[in-house]
């Protein structure tokens, strides 16, 4: 059953690329084709359903083995997480900072411009970030009209890693209880819980990574040319989905091919080697091409180039840039709600980098200066639990007789970490890209426990269980309740570093706290003088509650309408929110399109969803301002005719729109609207 899940899913996955491409090469990708594509699908599936319903099984046999207390078990997980998830999905907007600059705001691209090539943008990481899950989340919004469901891409992601995971523990060996155990250590990944209502693609990419795994998994056992394709598949999937998927796997790619070599022969080796080679290159082929046009690079713009932004690879290599990297990932996971044991792990921290001769925060390996913080918010959490039951598993397997292949995968977890480290600079949101790590680190943890009677990994199960609530009720993107105030005076956690937020009064900070903080010396926020008792930590807490700094924390996603949470993640939340809602009412709905005129954000997703549903089929939102490289991009020639520009900077509406074109000016506290005349097809570049 979990077996025949997860090859629909794959195959799926593989349907969406190949109709994205196609559609998009003859510039029809849009709902239309979309709907007769999938209509021919389903009617294919149907008569395959239909021609092998005999074989179809339903799992009974495997169900049947289970006991009692694990069939109930399963039924908590689903009640308390599986089903919280998916109407936290589907309930709450896409509001995830990344969703809105670039996940979903080039989903809007591409299907107002009916193919994926490249387009002129103010965010070019719209453009050479991987995109299979933006290519998945197209299908979801194109075909719903909505983005009810976007969300549920990557929850559906999670229970087809869930089952991934739980049938490589059964081709290893592991008994079916023991299988639902490292199932559940799965379904609890803390950063997997917040990813799995959201459009960021890592669960997509660790779903890829694990059928990869299972695939791989079941070559090294038996050999089938079928396990080849579907191997194959996966890898270049993933790959597509997030390019860290190939640190991880390049280890087992090596094992495979060695184990393949020694047991089958050159030419088995060879063949295996080109079938994989030629899917990665049938898929990634279109995508660097478009690439490679506009940027004269596969990947993305060139170093010095005037559309380079970002760089991501690390700088500097050596055997103690390695060991930096790899202590300040680990440190990701290591944050607990308290200020004086996260200092104390930043001092270690920093004596293990004084020891080593590296500079913590060196600009060649790190994007982000290191700090240990515990945090529930989408983007970083840590899974520390998990880490060291992982780390308990992986220490006992080294001094077990045999199992051979779990030792190989401790080894590929372990050489895939390091090859992750020593590739890309640190970041705080790397906590993300370590989720095939903990997908791994579940099959050592079964290996443990399948030794212990089964009451023992019955309990182990419900406490991960229940150490997973708080991460699906107090996401800081969709909180269920609003429980994140007393939850941090309960514990006396403060801040370490004490940022004031925007358009506060600083000077009552400074009196009512300075006792406490150091506002002689920013960093750019105010750090903590010393560790403080919990009691005076706790009267923190109340004054900064009186300050209003903690208003955020009692927000829930039923407190509001649900387009009042698209701008959650704001500096000035909820004005930013309520600044769009009163100039929203002035656009028409017979309006042809608004123009982008943005400095502040990059992205518009957010205000596309909320405008969307009362304008027009063919009402479109664009850049209007974009540098002169794009001008060269077929896209970049389409007719956009708007009547509306909508900008956060009034100054560019000086700079760039002809007054005697401007009907009307109406302005908020961070946004400006400006009316036009007549319509417009006019583009500036720079």
């Amino acid at each position: 059953m979990r077996v025949k899940f997860i090859k629909f899913l794959v195959s799926v996955g593989a349907l969406v690329y190949v109709s994205t491409e196609l559609l998009s090469a003859f510039n029809i990708l849009t709902p239309f084709f979309l709907y007769l594509f999938w209509l021919v699908m389903l009617g294919v599936g149907l008569y395959l359903f239909w021609r092998n319903r005999s074989h179809v099984i339903l799992g009974e046999r495997a169900f049947g083995q289970l006991s009692v207390s694990e069939y109930i078990m399963l039924i908590f997980c689903s009640v308390l997480i599986v089903l919280p998830l998916l109407f936290l999905a589907i309930y709450a907007p896409p509001n995830n900072v990344d969703s809105n600059n670039y996940h979903l705001t080039r989903v809007v691209y591409w299907l107002q411009n009916h193919n994926v090539n490249h387009f002129p943008t103010i965010h070019v990481q719209q453009l050479y970030h991987n995109v299979m899950s933006e290519y998945l989340l197209l299908h979801v919004l194109a075909l719903s009209g909505h983005d009810y469901f976007v969300n549920v891409v990557q929850w559906g992601a999670m229970l087809g890693t869930v089952a991934s995971v739980g049938a490589i523990a059964k081709q290893l060996g592991l008994k079916p209880g023991v299988q639902v155990l490292v199932s559940i250590l799965q379904l609890t990944l803390p950063i997997g819980i917040l990813e799995a209502s959201t459009t960021q693609n890592d669960y997509v990419a660790v779903f890829f990574f694990t059928c990869f795994m299972y695939f791989g998994i079941k070559l090294l056992q038996e050999f089938r040319w079928e396990d080849v394709w579907w191997m194959s598949v996966c890898l270049a999937l993933g790959g597509f989905t997030k390019y860290p998927v190939f640190f991880y796997a390049f280890p087992y790619c090596l094992w495979i091919g060695i184990q393949v070599l020694r047991k089958k022969g050159f030419k088995t080796a060879v063949s295996t080697f080109g079938i994989a080679l030629t899917t990665l290159l049938l898929v990634f082929g279109p995508f660097f091409s478009r690439n490679y046009a506009l940027f004269g690079s596969i990947l993305s713009p060139k170093i010095g180039s005037s559309l380079f932004v970002e760089n991501i690879a690390v700088e500097k290599y050596c055997f103690t840039c390695t060991l930096s990297n790899v202590a300040k990932n680990i440190g990701l996971h290591l944050g607990l709600p308290s200020a004086g044991y996260n200092a104390k792990i930043d001092a270690v921290m920093a004596k293990f980098h004084a020891l080593i001769g590296e500079d913590i925060n060196n600009p060649q390996l790190s994007l982000d200066n290191y700090r240990t913080q515990f945090v529930i918010q989408e983007d970083m959490s840590g899974n520390l639990l998990l880490l060291i039951t992982i780390y308990i598993a992986g220490v006992w397997l080294l001094f077990q007789k045999k199992q051979g292949v779990f030792k190989g995968i401790l080894v590929c977890a372990v050489v895939g970490f390091v090859i992750f480290c020593s590739s890309a600079k640190f970041q705080f949101w790397s906590s993300r890209t370590h989720m095939p790590v903990f997908a791994q680190g579940t099959l050592l943890v079964g290996l443990l426990l399948a030794n212990w009677p089964a009451r023992g990994r019955i309990l182990v199960g419900y406490f991960f269980v229940l150490t997973a609530i708080p991460y699906i009720v107090d996401n800081f993107n969709k909180p269920l309740f609003p429980i994140r105030y007393a939850s941090k005076y309960w514990l006396g956690y403060i801040p370490r570093h004490l940022c004031v937020p925007v358009g506060a009064n600083e000077n009552q900070y400074r009196e009512a706290l300075g006792s406490y903080y150091n506002f002689a010396k920013p960093e750019p926020c105010y750090p903590l003088k010393q560790d403080l008792p919990y009691a005076q930590r706790q009267q923190i807490v109340t004054k900064l509650n009186a300050l209003d700094y903690y208003k955020l924390e009692s927000e829930h996603i039923f407190k509001y309408e649900r387009a009042h949470y698209f701008f959650i993640c704001d500096h000035d939340y909820p004005n930013t929110y309520y600044d769009f809602k009163e100039l929203a009412k002035r656009i028409e709905p017979s309006s042809k399109g608004v123009g982008m005129l943005l400095e502040q954000s990059v992205g518009f997703y957010r205000y596309w969803s909320i405008l969307r549903p009362q304008m027009s089929e063919d009402w479109q939102m664009r850049y209007i301002v974009f540098e002169k490289d794009y001008l060269a991009l077929p896209n970049a020639r389409q007719i956009f005719a708007y009547d509306y520009v909508l900008s956060d900077n009034e100054k560019f509406v000086d700079r760039y729109l002809p007054k005697t074109q401007i009907e009307a000016i109406y302005r908020t506290g961070s946004l400006v609207l400006v009316k036009l005349k007549k319509p417009s097809v006019q583009l500036y570049n720079y």
